[in-house]
């Protein structure tokens, strides 16, 4: 392995990493003190401890600059000065996501152990070993997918009565960035020579003879790399319309991870990287590189430098543009568009506002005390709503860019026939020789391959990272805030007047096609039932850039981001809560 040549050529400044784990909060909560606080006081203040610990990460000359001149001496000559340039250390709140994926997978593999000891008191059978010994969480990761698909491809093995028990579910699978050097970039015959040695102990691992198998060692035959290739998919939406759901059951099914454009030091983004798993938060795809900065630049500018330095690449990111910027302009290749029907996308947004939480559910007495401030937002987001969507359809038909429209409500119906129609658009243009893994790998992630003693499927509220307030999930969430009389008719003959012909191509209208009871039905696909042009060839090599440009709200929007201005007023700045529900 080189050596960097320089401090920015390193994957990460080792004390940081260890700082960011000192200061790291209990799994609880990320909102209370640090758990080891007396860890970091005796760090900064014990001299003792000082001169022996840090030390041990102190940078050795040869990454450091040094710079050598002639400084005249009292007599007259000269002498050579050399100086070793040293680097000062600003406390930025930035968040490492491959130190959260580190500590995601740890606990991953902690969980695997009681859940070895639980099936070992079910059953007498041995079980496998919670994990190969020796190894980096990021080498068990490469190591676990690859196995898989060795165990998929055996169908001697697949037939196996045990082979279930090489296969963990998937709550329980390591993730991984898609950046990983084994699929990435061309290689050279030491590469490849280090990848047939990996394969070598996979396969002895596997206790399988690798004759009978004959992988391309570029990488170019695993799924994970076949499907993503070099693209950038956006999962946009309109909030509140099974944005992180679907990143949930993406990051399942290929156990990659998925980015987000929304600023990562945001309440919201550090609950879903922190409380629900979701650490690709921020991530906006290939990395930046390091740019040499001014010393003049705010604070703030050099937060977002040092942030996106050591960023791992994703493939899939969510945004809310053109609803509202994220804080990274990006280009994209290919854009997946999640559709939720607009009543309950809007009574969801409103919880959460007023709660800044995506799981609590506001108490009827807030409905009532703000019943003009909800009316109002509601008469509003409608025309936002239609606006987004329309947004989206005339720019990927402009660009030229390929566009999948998702239902919500197919996707909690039926999430497996359309995480099918999704992991396909991923994958035009590529080699179809996997689409019986990946197949396989979908029932494997809404778990109905595992637990064979199920005579159902998994329910669906359960299926995401987090319990969502509709908690009922299947049929019974959809039009909830219709049952729940949120809406006056007047607002309803305000919706349909605004929105009319948009919400009968989604199959949202409650006049003409009697929405929500008309889902009890099977309905047409997405696409029928909206005849608008937009590009779904694979073929087209357009793109699109986003987070540039004007939003579809003004920047006075009172329901934007200036709903947490009016929180924070109306409960103290968040010390005085609204009521919530008690799930």
């Amino acid at each position: 392995m080189s050596q960097p040549s320089s401090l920015s050529n390193l994957p990460r400044l080792t004390i940081s990493v260890i700082l960011s784990y000192l200061q790291q909060p209990p799994i609880t909560t990320h909102t209370k003190a640090p758990h080891n606080r007396d860890a970091i006081s005796l760090l900064i203040t014990n001299k003792r401890f000082a001169f022996a610990i840090l030390p041990l990460f102190r940078l050795p000359k040869r990454l450091c600059k040094i710079h050598e001149y002639e400084a005249p001496k009292k007599d007259g000559s000269h002498h050579t000065v050399v100086m070793v340039e040293k680097y000062r250390f600003v406390t930025l709140p930035i968040q490492d996501p491959r130190t959260l994926l580190d500590r995601l997978n740890t606990r991953r593999l902690r969980r695997r152990i009681v859940y070895s000891q639980q099936r070992r008191k079910q059953s007498s059978s041995e079980c496998q070993n919670n994990y190969q010994f020796g190894r980096t969480i990021e080498e068990l990761a490469l190591e676990e997918w690859v196995m898989l698909q060795i165990h998929y491809a055996d169908k001697e093995a697949a037939a196996c009565e045990d082979n279930q028990l090489r296969v963990w579910p998937a709550h329980l699978e390591l993730l991984q960035f898609s950046d990983c050097s084994f699929y990435n970039g061309p290689v050279d015959s030491k590469d490849n020579e280090e990848r047939r040695i990996m394969f070598k102990k996979l396969f002895r691992l596997c206790g399988r003879k690798q004759k009978e198998f004959t992988p391309v060692f570029d990488g170019s035959w695993l799924p994970s790399c076949n499907v993503f290739g070099n693209d950038i998919t956006l999962l946009s939406s309109y909030p509140r319309s099974g944005n992180t759901l679907m990143r949930t059951l993406l990051e399942r099914i290929t156990s990659t991870i998925t980015g987000s454009d929304t600023r990562p030091d945001r309440s919201l983004s550090i609950k879903l990287a922190l409380e629900h798993d979701l650490v690709g938060e921020g991530l906006t795809g290939k990395d930046i590189p390091n740019t040499r900065h001014k010393p003049n630049i705010s604070l703030s500018q050099r937060q977002k430098l040092y942030q996106t330095t050591y960023d791992p690449t994703v493939n899939i990111v969510k945004t809310h543009f053109p609803e509202r910027q994220g804080w990274r302009k990006m280009t994209a290749n290919r854009v997946i568009l999640l559709v939720r029907n607009p009543y309950d996308a809007i009574d969801s947004y409103w919880n959460l506002c007023c709660t800044n939480t995506h799981t609590k559910s506001l108490d009827e007495s807030v409905y009532s005390k703000y019943a003009f401030k909800f009316e109002s937002m509601s008469r509003h987001e409608i025309k936002v709503w239609c606006d987004f969507h329309c947004f989206w359809f005339e720019t990927c038909y402009k660009e030229g860019v390929p566009l999948l429209i998702v239902r919500y409500e197919d996707l909690i119906l039926n999430p497996e026939k359309e995480m099918k129609r999704v992991m396909s658009f991923l994958n035009q243009g590529r080699d179809n020789d996997f689409d019986a893994f990946w197949t396989w790998r979908i029932k494997h992630a809404i778990d109905q391959t595992i637990d064979k003693d199920r005579a159902q499927t998994k329910c669906t509220a359960s299926l995401g990272s987090y319990r969502p307030r509709s908690s009922a999930g299947g049929l019974a969430s959809i039009g909830k805030s219709l049952s729940k009389n949120r809406y006056s008719e007047s607002i309803l003959h305000h919706m349909n007047d605004v929105a009319g012909s948009l919400l009968e191509r989604f199959g949202y209208n409650i006049v003409n096609q009697k929405f929500p009871s008309n889902f009890t039905k099977t309905l047409p696909t997405v696409d029928s039932l909206c005849p608008v042009s937009v590009a779904q060839d694979w073929k087209n090599k357009g793109s699109i850039e986003i987070n540039s440009g004007l939003e579809i709200r003004s920047s006075d929007d009172q329901f934007g981001r200036a709903m947490t201005t009016w929180r924070r007023g109306e409960t103290n700045n968040d010390s005085e809560p609204f009521p919530t529900i008690q799930r």
